[in-house]
């Protein structure tokens, strides 16, 4: 990878700084590099990289006395495939709690994934815990295996559905969502299986997705290949409790039968009682499930996650999340929401991050929805205030307390929009 030309932004006062690729010299903290991003970091003012001949902005960090620049979220694949800043990867968040087993980028730009358990098998009907390992990595502890929850989110996040702009309202849906994912499955490595191959996605009768759905079927029987589904829940049925032999998803052309005992169903429904909840009060539940080799009608669900979203496909946390990101769409803002993967809750991501506002330091602005009253959670949230103050400034984030306000306290306090580079460059 290579250095590219940076440009340095201060306060009004001062004009930016050039650094070309040879002039960028960290050896020490007195090299004049290293004192033109000290005083950018001071000014709460922020880098651009001009690998592309347009300004792709850079976050200023402080780390082990070191000032150094580092990409803005979700902006890795906006920069060129040489530049030093270019990743299909965003290891500035969650994904920065795998290590390298785990994920990685091959020269060739494929994404290669290590699950939890292996796509490729040599029995029909290996088993496979009901439980998946817990998603506890951290920083400092990073995890060798990615679960299904985390293969959920890296394709929903790189095919973008973590992310709104009020010109995408009325134009998605859950099969196009489901041609999306297999787009991204097209450039992810399982061991050495491509997921594209293997992948069931939403479909209705008579679609080239369906008739790709019966595809991967085919591929998966005759190579001894376990199938990865990522399907919508059908609407909540109070039968669906006690347990079902099948998993009850909707737009499921093309798919098998796909066969559910009751202990795995149960353990689902209690490892995700918020997404449960939802899926009850009416919101859109994802399930991602590991199947068995398949026979050509059937095959067995050995592992499942569940993700709650919002109509627009938003993945949500909790109910009250739902009711802030309806509150974004009412307001027409624009935003993302950073996602979990595996990483433990002692790994601080905000809940939101609104695309038309700039933090202090020019990030984009983070949002915090604030769901409990009991003491551990009180405690836990003056924790991630303390990381928000620090990492954005006391006025670089906004919050709402969901058990004291309801949602008409968001429009008398909300931060006003500010159209930046980085907004449009997240509408690309």
């Amino acid at each position: 990878m290579n250095n590219f030309t940076v440009k340095l932004y201060f306060d009004s006062k001062s004009s930016p700084r050039l650094f070309g690729a040879d002039e960028q010299d960290s050896s020490s903290i007195q090299t004049e590099f290293q004192q033109a991003l000290k005083k950018s970091r001071d000014c709460n003012s922020y880098a651009v990289c001009l690998c592309t001949g347009r300004e792709l902005p850079l976050a200023v960090k402080l780390k082990n006395e070191k000032h150094h620049l580092a990409r803005f979220p979700l902006t890795g694949n906006k920069h060129k495939d040489e530049c030093r800043f270019y990743s299909r990867l965003s290891p500035e968040g969650a994904q920065g709690t795998y290590n390298n087993d785990a994920i990685t980028e091959k020269p060739d730009g494929i994404i290669n994934l290590k699950l939890d358990y292996a796509l490729q098998t040599k029995s029909v009907s290996d088993d496979i815990p009901a439980t998946p390992l817990t998603g506890d990595a951290s920083r400092k502890r990073k995890r060798g295996t990615v679960s299904l929850c985390g293969l959920m989110h890296l394709l929903w996040e790189n095919s973008g559905y973590n992310r709104w702009f009020p010109k995408m309202d009325g134009v998605r849906s859950s099969t196009l969502l489901g041609f999306h994912l297999w787009t991204q499955a097209c450039e992810i490595e399982i061991g050495k299986t491509r997921l594209s191959k293997v992948l069931l996605t939403p479909a209705v009768t008579g679609s080239r997705d369906s008739a790709r759905n019966s595809g991967a079927v085919e591929f998966a029987r005759q190579n001894k290949c376990r199938m990865v589904v990522v399907a919508e829940l059908a609407k909540y049925s109070d039968k669906y409790i006690s347990g079902v032999n099948r998993l009850p998803v909707k737009d499921f052309a093309g798919m098998p039968f796909l066969g559910l005992d009751t202990s795995r169903w149960n353990s689902a429904i209690e490892r995700f009682p918020h997404e449960f909840s939802g899926w009850k009060n009416g919101y859109k539940t994802f399930i991602i499930a590991l199947t068995d080799v398949p026979s050509a009608k059937s095959a067995q669900v050995r592992q499942l996650a569940m993700m709650m979203t919002s109509e627009r496909f938003i993945p949500l946390d909790s109910q009250y999340e739902g009711m802030m990101e309806q509150k974004l769409y009412e307001l027409q803002r624009s935003f993302f929401k950073p996602l979990r993967y595996d990483s433990s809750e002692m790994e601080f991501h905000p809940d939101f991050c609104l695309l038309d506002v700039q933090s202090q330091n020019h990030m984009p602005f983070p949002i915090e929805v604030w769901g409990m009253k009991a003491d551990a959670y009180i405690a836990h949230r003056r924790e991630k205030e303390r990381w928000y103050n620090c990492e954005f400034g006391e006025k670089g984030w906004w919050s709402w307390d969901a058990t004291i306000s309801g949602k008409l306290a968001i429009d008398s306090s909300f931060p006003s929009k500010k159209i930046s580079g980085y907004t449009n460059l997240m509408k690309e």
